[in-house]
């Protein structure tokens, strides 16, 4: 019976070192996967292989593969890959649990945290992003600035969230008193500084360069590539997170096996 525990909390830390590395990975490698897989579709024409595409009628016209948002692929041939990973992420969010919030301890309970990023997540999915021109538009429709305007807020607020998550949730232990204290804290900490760092800029760039349409910053695809940061520093966090803890899972495991041979 003893043994068939330690099994199941084994399958407990497989699962959550699974999700963990999961939620990292769809952070860290989302931008990139965007690009490479319209840029596929782009470069091999598949849009009007009539093989693969019934409607003729309609010519279609790739842009440039790089976007000025991770949120304007959201229309491109890569829109559906885009959709997937988000409600991918806020299913992990969703199912992840993590520390309830102790007495005295500041923020909010980690389930509180990831539940509310999740619903952030779904939301600029359902609420898409718009642009003033989009001239390689996949579908037949473009968000109203009303629907632009409620994309932005959970964009906003999924990212402050997972940042604060780093910097607060992430730090909390078993033991309160070394919270902040662990060699992997200043990871966390240093990830949700980046991802807050990013938001500020792309607020800033966004209220005061944007429409100015300075060409050789359009270029650089300031907003992109600051999404891409954050998204980055989202994945290390994670990743960090659930190695850690499934460090500790396993040498709590191995000592509850001794004690149950002794």
């Amino acid at each position: 019976m003893k043994t068939i525990q330690i099994q199941t909390e084994q399958q407990k830390v497989i699962s959550y070192l699974t999700m963990s590395k999961t939620i990292g990975w769809l952070g860290i490698l989302l931008p990139f996967i965007l690009i490479l897989g319209n840029l596929f579709f782009n470069k091999l024409n598949l849009l009007n292989n009539k093989y693969l595409v019934s409607d003729g009628s309609q010519v279609y016209v790739p842009s440039s593969s790089l976007k000025a948002s991770i949120s304007h692929y959201y229309y491109t041939s890569v829109g559906p890959l885009f959709i997937g990973a988000m409600f991918a992420v806020a299913l992990f969010l969703f199912a992840y649990k993590g520390y309830e919030k102790r007495k005295n301890e500041f923020g909010f309970s980690d389930n509180f945290m990831t539940n509310f990023a999740a619903i952030c997540a779904v939301g600029l999915v359902i609420f898409p992003t718009s642009a003033n021109e989009f001239k390689d538009n996949v579908l037949i429709f473009l968000s109203s600035p009303i629907v632009a305007g409620i994309h932005l807020i959970f964009a906003f607020l999924f990212f402050i969230t997972l940042a604060f998550m780093s910097i607060i949730n992430f730090r909390r232990t078993h033991e309160i008193n070394v919270y902040g204290k662990q060699k992997e804290h200043k990871i966390y900490k240093i990830s949700g500084i980046t991802m807050l760092v990013c938001l500020v800029f792309i607020v800033i760039y966004g209220i005061f360069f944007e429409h100015l349409k300075i060409e050789w910053l359009r270029r650089l695809k300031p907003i992109f590539t600051l999404e891409t940061i954050a998204l980055i520093a989202f994945g290390i966090s994670w990743l960090t997170k659930g190695k850690v803890e499934c460090y500790i899972f396993n040498k709590n495991l191995k000592r509850k096996a001794v004690s149950y041979q002794n």
